[in-house]
């Protein structure tokens, strides 16, 4: 069985696709058909989105940013890690007093 997106592009397992409400954009991994209608589950996050809500995207046109890619980290890469983000919070210069 084939599905469609909002715009009436067939959908394939592999297919990259965004979801219009958010903009997620993420590698088809599995696909589901229901008396609900029918979805799309994305690769990295796990998540079912309705077909009716999702729409094709050119592979060559995605940017994978280095936050989707996992790896292994270690314990100092750990500690630089949060003493950057320590550093961040104290020198961010927030909102001061008053009012």
């Amino acid at each position: 069985m084939q599905t469609t997106d909002a715009r009436g592009k067939i959908i394939e397992i592999g297919s990259y696709i965004r979801y219009v409400g958010t903009g997620t954009i993420g590698k088809v991994d599995d696909l589901r058909f229901d008396q609900d209608g029918d979805w799309v589950k994305l690769e990295d996050i796990n998540l079912w989105y309705s077909t009716d809500l999702v729409e094709l995207v050119d592979e060559n046109s995605v940017n994978i940013k280095d936050s989707h890619i996992k790896r292994d980290l270690d314990v100092e890469e750990l500690k630089d890690l949060a003493s950057e983000l320590d550093e961040a919070s104290l020198t961010s210069g927030g909102a001061e007093g008053g009012g």
